[in-house]
């Protein structure tokens, strides 16, 4: 993670929440953040204003129930750019573990689902104590990122050498590729 870190791109946000999607002309195009506290207090305390971030894609992977949990989909219900969040349905790892990798995608143009989120815009059986697919989910989301930015990736067979090692999708030396 450290070494994650020191990249002059990444930046870590701590306990900050995602509030609601920047949308343009029905492409999503970053998210409004706020400190978690404020967020799970807005009735209790005075407005404090949220932070902006424009991105050109926004991979989500906010699953599971909570205060914070499929914000991304649930607020694409909301405003009706997708029609329902189901839910995920009940521990079934060897079911949730090809359905997490598989429905992995963009759901809406300039938004990638992976993980857990992907469960509840599916209502397909939720995670166990195996997390391979959550793993492959995440590296499937770094692909269709790359794509649709237009970078090589492994979905689309553009992917070609001297990128770095950790966006090789885990299983793109065999035929058990992810399926897009």
């Amino acid at each position: 993670m450290s070494r994650l870190l020191a990249r002059p791109n990444v930046k870590l946000f701590n306990a900050v929440a995602a509030e609601d999607l920047i949308v343009k002309e029905g492409r999503v195009g970053g998210v409004v953040t706020n400190w978690a506290l404020v967020s799970m207090n807005h009735d209790s305390q005075s407005c404090m204003d949220p932070n902006v971030m424009e991105a050109k894609v926004v991979v989500s992977s906010c699953g599971h129930d909570g205060p914070f949990g499929a914000t991304g989909v649930k607020r694409l219900k909301s405003i009706g750019l997708i029609d329902s969040v189901p839910g995920m349905k009940a521990l079934d790892m060897n079911a949730a573990e090809d359905a997490i990798v598989k429905l992995t995608r963009e759901v809406v143009p300039g938004m990638i689902v992976t993980g857990m989120e992907v469960a509840e815009i599916d209502g397909s059986p939720r995670m166990g104590p195996t997390f391979g697919a959550m793993m492959i989910s995440g590296q499937k989301a770094a692909h269709l990122a790359l794509k649709s930015l237009g970078m090589p990736n492994a979905l689309d067979g553009t992917f070609v050498g001297g990128v770095h090692p950790e966006l090789i999708l885990a299983a793109a030396e065999s035929a058990d590729i992810a399926e897009t």
